[in-house]
């Protein structure tokens, strides 16, 4: 008799458990919370921009957003996406991010992605390298100076050679973090991104503007 209570018990316990992880994969799949994993939230940011299943690139915290924050750069033939992903109490979630269409026969792309968090201020730029010329990139960060007649000029710049990207199914990808001593939304002139691939003699092979870019605030 004891035997059979126990195994009565067993099987409701079993039956809770099934019932349960079924209710959590319907309100995953229809009001998109409870997710219990970074990658489930990711697999929503590809949904929501229509960029069909990324390839993991690299992840990194990104604590100045959020102690939970994870800034994922994916990719695939047509597309490369940064994608922010935080948990909440609701689970993990997709937050602000950008999409690169990579479809079109240039020699590289490239998208910017800007974040603050009170007196906190990070810059990502991205993107993939399709030249197989361009051995080195800089990246630089302009404004219009209005007091001489609206001419641009480089505010900061950064650089990198191909030894610092990153490589994904035979594609190449690169990540700038970087923190602006200042935050641009307060500045009367638009700021600029620019990226100029150069080759293994320093020759100027691809000069691109950066026109793809967004801006996120956290309070």
């Amino acid at each position: 008799m004891k035997r059979r209570i126990l195994s009565d018990q067993k099987r409701k316990a079993l039956r809770r458990v099934l019932i349960a992880a079924a209710a959590l994969v319907l309100i995953n799949h229809f009001l998109m919370i409870g997710l219990l994993f970074p990658f489930q939230a990711l697999r929503r940011c590809e949904e929501r921009a229509g960029t069909g299943r990324t390839g993991v690139v690299c992840r990194e915290r990104a604590k100045e957003i959020g102690w939970s924050c994870l800034i994922y750069l994916t990719g695939n033939e047509n597309a490369t996406m940064l994608s922010n992903i935080s948990l909440g109490p609701l689970g993990w979630g997709e937050g602000e991010g950008l999409v690169l269409d990579c479809s079109g026969d240039v020699p590289l792309h490239g998208g910017w992605w800007s974040a603050s968090r009170e007196e906190r201020f990070v810059l990502y730029v991205f993107g993939r390298v399709d030249d197989a010329d361009i051995a080195r990139l800089e990246v630089r960060l302009q404004y219009k100076d209005w007091d001489a007649g609206g001419e641009r000029r480089t505010a900061l710049t950064w650089m990198s050679s191909r030894e610092d990207w990153m490589e994904k199914e035979g594609r190449r990808y690169f990540l700038f973090r970087t923190y602006p001593p200042f935050d641009w939304s307060g500045y009367r002139s638009a700021f600029y991104l620019v990226v100029i691939g150069y080759d293994a003699r320093g020759e100027e092979i691809a000069y691109v503007e950066l026109e793809q870019g967004a801006s996120s605030s956290y309070s």
